[in-house]
């Protein structure tokens, strides 16, 4: 059965309703068996320029790679350049099946296991749900049903042949020319299912390249480009053809910042404005985002009027917002600083491209296009855009959760990585790459043999010093960074912990929270423990007007050991 629901307020045509299949519990079962054989091989086969539904893949990755593409759009002195963000008109509803199988085919799917997805999609009968009443019984002609654990899925491999075509396409032909600093990972697109972003040179020969590409994906696949909420982003560079290139395209052009998988991108700073309509949003549904300080701090004030306050907008903060976000154990509500929170995702970021990530093409372009010869440690910020200037200067907040183990030298950088005790080398010794005549680039396999370190036999006291403090050498390993808390993983929540500080836990915090404990009669327990009820006591120091009369009753002053 479909189910249509509403894209906008007041739906007037029939474009304005999005069809949801209902589908029954054996079809789902089914299913979700053939999506689970899928998912062991979409990694092997769906590039790393597509993000979604792959296990694995983050869609913070397109965010981030598409923040550092935009970044200089609105400077002229920089490459001409070019964005097209790309809406397919009904996505899921309008793709032939027969391409679906095909690009099945193409994968390379056992023709068994193609055979059971045909069934599944031109089998089923289906019934419409309008105004709480079912109409009609018929069967589909094409598409793939939104509510089908499968539809996902295919929607992916399908567009991974749309990459696959404009893969070949730009390689073939010789007067497309690559986005500023996209050339040598070859990058065109980013994706995450139907969300499309395409990077080209701002001139009129690679555009033209992409929209025959589009229409001829159009003819295969019965995916079409809607033109009305497509845009083309042209950099400030793009001047004498600007105005052919829209013609040719037919798109409306777009200005930074505009909003991508639901973050703006910008092309120089997030400014709190640029943020308003996030915090908007956040009044109604009490969500965190990674956002400046500025804003992060509206948003806690909204957090302390919603728990002290509520709707009513009447009350006053009890305790203190750092006791009520310390954990349980330490005498808190557990709630978590979005401060803290933002600093943690951010720094889940900087591990991935410490580890190498291979799976991100973030990670990748970072690595050849931002580092380049340096590390994290090292890298020059000057006029670095300034997304990657909050993240380098995150940096030291990570070390203290690292643990680099030395084994081939391979992976290090001599003079630019941790490695050692007192930091990067080239910090503490700047005068090393000349005394030493290791460049500074040099690996750390240069002062190692047969899993030994030999420096070069120096009199200056700070090689010395730098021998003296060497760490111990892992034979027969590759160089390894490892997280020092917990179970030795770098998640989210253990980047937090290293973030919140610490103090002396609590003998009571079991009696708030657990099996058969009302969250409410825990939250007044809570206040008690800490003397923040409203008793007499209290508001006689608030209103020098209050009645005694309670205190009287108590002996004048200790009326929580009466509660408690």
């Amino acid at each position: 059965m479909l189910v249509l629901i509403p894209k906008i307020h007041l739906p007037v045509r029939v474009s304005d309703f999005r069809p949801i299949a209902c589908c029954n519990v054996l079809y789902k079962a089914i299913t979700k068996i053939l999506v689970r054989r899928m998912q062991q091989v979409l990694d092997l086969l769906i590039d790393y320029s597509q993000n979604a539904f792959v296990p694995g893949r983050s869609i913070a990755d397109n965010i981030l790679l598409a923040q550092e593409l935009m970044a200089g759009y609105n400077q002229s002195r920089l490459p001409q350049r070019c964005t097209i963000k790309v809406d397919i008109q009904k996505a899921y509803d309008s793709v032939h099946w027969d391409f679906v199988l095909e690009s099945l085919r193409i994968f390379n799917f056992p023709s068994r296991f193609i055979s059971w997805i045909e069934q599944c999609l031109t089998t089923p009968t289906l019934s419409i749900s309008l105004n709480g009443s079912v109409h009609g019984f018929f069967k589909g002609a094409r598409g793939l049903r939104q509510g089908d654990p499968m539809s996902p899925y295919l929607f992916v491999l399908v567009m991974e042949i749309w990459h696959v075509l404009l893969t070949i396409r730009t390689r073939n032909e010789g007067s497309f020319q690559h986005h500023w600093k996209c050339n040598e990972l070859g990058i065109v697109n980013l994706s995450f299912a139907d969300d499309i972003l395409i990077f080209c040179a701002g001139n009129l020969e690679s555009v033209r390249m992409i929209k025959h590409t589009l229409a001829e994906f159009a003819e295969m696949s019965g995916l079409h480009v809607n033109p009305n909420k497509s845009t083309i982003i042209l950099s400030k560079a793009v001047r004498s053809e600007r105005r052919a290139i829209l013609d040719l395209m037919g798109f409306p052009e777009a200005v930074l910042p505009i909003k991508y998988l639901g973050v703006p991108l910008i092309a120089s700073r997030l400014t709190v404005a640029d943020c308003q309509p996030l915090i908007d949003r956040f009044n109604n549904r009490l969500a965190v985002f990674i956002l400046p300080k500025a804003v992060i701090k509206v948003i806690e004030r909204r957090m302390r009027d919603f728990l002290w306050k509520g709707v009513s907008g009447t009350g006053y903060a009890k305790v203190s917002w750092l006791q009520v976000c310390k954990s349980k154990e330490e005498g808190g509500l557990g709630i978590r600083r979005v401060l803290f929170m933002n600093q943690a995702l951010m720094l889940r970021h900087i591990w991935r491209i410490l580890q190498r990530d291979p799976r991100s093409i973030w990670v990748a372009w970072v690595l050849r296009y931002r580092l380049r010869n340096q590390t994290l440690w090292t890298s020059s910020v000057t006029t670095a855009p300034w997304c990657w200037r909050k993240l380098i200067k995150l940096c030291p907040l990570l070390r203290d959760g690292l643990d680099y183990r030395v084994g081939d030298g391979c992976q290090f950088k001599l003079w630019g990585d941790i490695w050692h005790p007192r930091g990067p080398l080239l910090h503490s010794f700047p005068r090393g790459p000349r005394i030493t005549g290791l460049p500074a680039d040099a690996m750390l396999q240069e002062v190692i043999q047969q899993g030994q370190w030999s420096w070069p036999a120096l009199t200056e006291f700070d090689i010395q010093e730098i021998v003296s403090e060497l760490p111990p050498i892992y034979p027969n390993q590759t160089d390894e960074i490892k997280w020092k808390h917990n179970t030795g993983m770098c998640t989210t929540a253990a980047l937090y912990s290293l973030l919140q500080p610490t103090s002396l836990r609590v003998g009571w915090h079991h009696l708030l929270s657990g099996k058969f404990k009302i969250p409410r009669h825990g939250f007044v327990l809570w206040l008690a423990i800490l003397e923040r009820l409203s008793t007499m006591d209290r508001i006689w120091a608030y209103q020098a007007n209050g009645s005694c009369a309670l205190l009287w009753r108590f002996g004048g002053g200790e009326p929580f050991s009466y509660f408690l």
